[in-house]
């Protein structure tokens, strides 16, 4: 007989698209939680990169790429998944799951789920793409918790590293001005920084108004 962990697995690997075996893995955190002070301006930079997302069902080596999209203020789940076309075709209704709320923003469990998307889909290629200031404001966040100070240091449970290390691409956007020496610390870390020096990783790190100045054009590195 089957273990109840064996078959719980077995069902999340037939239900959710975020593991079916893929060429390019696309997934893409979005910070929708208290942390974010602009959202519209959030916004904007997420419409942005859904569109770039879109083009590339016009690329033969992406346009089969499984795009995983998680927030921050639900993490322990993946909010939506699928294809280019489908992307294109779902649209409206994507950008309407991404609600911005005066809540927790758990970055490390965000990331956590990303990284078992990939340790079960084990994809050939993988994008890593974070939308938003880098902040871990983790549950639960009520009043009674402790103020959030910066620079604040990355948690190695976020991960950032182990997945850096097996990407191809790492983009994040909207970084708090405060936190991009925090991501370098922890990329250096890791080595990613030394993969991204030696071309194996195209890895850019944009505070907003990097990214306002970047917009339409976050993966345009991709290009040949």
């Amino acid at each position: 007989m089957r273990s109840s962990s064996a078959l719980v697995l077995a069902a999340f690997m037939a239900l959710s698209p975020m593991t079916a075996k893929a060429e390019t893995a696309i997934y893409v955190v979005i910070e929708n939680g208290g942390t974010v002070t602009d959202p519209e301006s959030a916004m904007r930079t997420v419409r942005a990169t859904l569109g770039e997302l879109v083009d590339l069902r016009r690329r033969r080596a992406t346009r089969d790429a499984v795009i995983s999209i998680v927030l921050t203020a639900s993490p322990t789940e993946v909010t939506w998944s699928g294809t280019p076309d489908q992307l294109m075709e779902q649209g409206a209704g994507v950008l309407n799951l991404i609600a911005f709320r005066s809540t927790c923003s758990d970055l490390v469990r965000a990331w956590q789920q990303v990284d078992l998307g990939a340790r079960v889909s084990r994809p050939d290629d993988m994008i890593l793409i974070n939308i938003g200031p880098f902040i871990h404001a983790g549950f639960p966040c009520g009043e009674d918790e402790a103020l959030i100070t910066l620079p604040q240091t990355i948690s190695p449970e976020v991960r950032l590293g182990e997945l850096g290390n097996r990407a191809s691409m790492i983009r994040l956007l909207d970084v708090h001005p405060d936190q991009d020496e925090m991501i370098v610390n922890d990329l250096e870390a890791s080595g990613v920084m030394e993969r991204a020096r030696g071309g194996m990783t195209d890895l850019d790190i944009l505070d907003p108004a990097q990214t306002r100045a970047r917009s339409g054009e976050f993966l345009k590195g991709r290009e040949k």
